[in-house]
């Protein structure tokens, strides 16, 4: 199943340990998932995951050590094996943060399903989504549940 996941799954997962999101990690690499990403998001993820990484390490004390390295390991588990694609659409359903609309273009240009956020932009707009291009919008709690109850 090919799925497009977006950025605040990635920290919220790897960064808040948030259950459902890291559970989406687990199904990527057990292969029951294929995580769909074009150019443009890979460079948010990593800038995003570089910003986090920077802000943390200021604020530990000089004494202590800090390892990076787990944090570097799973993303690098996220990213192994991704199906990157061309962006080619440009679309603009999300007026109020247009840098969201690089997941949307993902699940088209790839004619994808299923778009894994905890966004308010994207949510807005999933109705239109779901009848224009058959694209579902779902939380990582609302993919994990159907996933597990083959509602998918």
């Amino acid at each position: 199943m090919r799925i497009v996941v977006d950025t605040n799954v990635f920290i919220n997962g790897i960064f808040k340990g948030d259950s459902f999101c890291k559970a989406i990690f687990t199904l990527k690499s057990l292969n029951k998932v294929t995580f769909v990403m074009n150019k443009d998001m890979q460079n948010e993820l990593l800038v995003t995951f570089g910003n986090i990484l920077m802000e943390a390490i200021k604020r530990i004390p000089k004494k202590k050590e800090f390892n990076i390295f787990p944090l570097m390991a799973t993303l690098s588990k996220c990213l192994w094996q991704v199906e990157e694609i061309d962006h080619i659409i440009n679309t603009n359903y999300c007026k109020d943060d247009k840098s969201d609309n690089k997941f949307i273009d993902c699940c088209i240009d790839g004619n994808v399903k299923y778009l894994i956020t905890q966004d308010t932009h994207i949510n807005s707009v999933s109705e239109q989504l779901q009848s224009e291009h058959n694209i579902e919008i779902l939380s990582p709690f609302q993919f994990y549940t159907k996933y597990q109850t083959k509602q998918l």
